[in-house]
């Protein structure tokens, strides 16, 4: 008997991420396994995918609801480490272009993209949860939580659209901020921000696939399980595969910053809740001069 084309594209979608997951842990071991730093998460993304992508072998060969579910939660969750991946990588460059600004000379819109950047891992840990639960939610035969499914699913991909959103705008302010030549940075950071910029269209491409998943409800080919193989494997796979061989390339050629210049803030700060000289403004001296 062949294999449903789901199967199919489950099988591919591995052999894409068995190197990428080898490729993210060297990069992990290279940069350091720190939240502020962007490429763990492609880790994450890496594992989520793989064990994704098993269960929905198995749930097409052996016809079982529940692996359906924990597929589609964990198909659901891949938005997220690709944002947080991309809120890393600008937070390196953020800092890159903030280090050599004084506390009382900050403008607000000097200050907005730090304070945006932290705070956005909040929102984004809310959306996971909602699109995971409402995913699963969405395979019960009960009407009230199907309709309760749908509804926190819908909720959390609103999150990510306003998060990408912003993102967007972060991206723009720290370009518009480089390229006129204000603040120099390394050619590091600025191949980071190359790849992030490059994955800004790609990005857009799979969040609108998500929404039309969860909110084009009378469509065939946009549907949770199942749905236009094709639409999915162009919308979806191949935007998360583009983005996610830009993040490693700017991984790669990227240099290593040493723990003791990646200075991390207290809590309040790292959160945006307490005004104070950033932590960050010595990160990258000692590479400068």
């Amino acid at each position: 008997m062949p294999l449903p084309e789901t199967s199919r594209l489950a099988i591919a979608d591995i052999v894409f991420y068995i190197p990428a997951l080898i490729l993210s842990i060297i990069l992990v071991v290279r940069h350091g396994f720190d939240r502020q730093l962007g490429w763990v998460f492609l880790t994450f993304l890496a594992l989520i995918r793989l064990i994704g992508n098993s269960e929905e072998i198995a749930a097409n060969a052996q016809q079982s609801n529940g692996l359906f579910i924990v597929a589609a939660v964990l198909n659901a969750l891949g938005l997220g480490p690709l944002l947080l991946a991309m809120i890393g990588m600008l937070k390196r460059v953020e800092q890159a272009v903030s280090q050599t600004r004084v506390n009382a000379n900050r403008s607000l819109l000097q200050v907005a993209p730090a304070r945006f950047l932290n705070l956005s891992r909040i929102a984004l840990l809310v959306a996971l949860i909602l699109a995971a639960v409402g995913s699963a939610k969405l395979y019960n035969s009960d009407p009230s939580e199907h309709s309760q499914g749908t509804t926190l699913a819908r909720a959390g991909i609103v999150i990510f659209l306003v998060l990408f959103l912003g993102l967007v705008g972060v991206t723009t302010v720290l370009a518009a901020s480089i390229f006129r030549g204000r603040k120099p940075v390394n050619i590091g950071e600025r191949r980071i921000l190359y790849a992030v910029i490059a994955s800004v269209p790609f990005l857009a491409v799979r969040l609108l696939y998500s929404l039309l998943v969860f909110f084009d409800t009378t469509s065939s080919t946009f549907t949770l399980r199942g749905g236009n193989i094709w639409v999915r494997s162009f919308m979806s796979v191949a935007e998360e595969w583009i983005t996610v061989i830009l993040y490693l390339t700017a991984g790669l050629a990227a240099p290593r910053i040493a723990r003791s210049e990646l200075e991390v803030p207290p809590f309040g700060e790292a959160y945006g809740l307490v005004d104070s000289e950033p932590a960050h403004n010595k990160v990258y001296r000692a590479r400068q001069t």
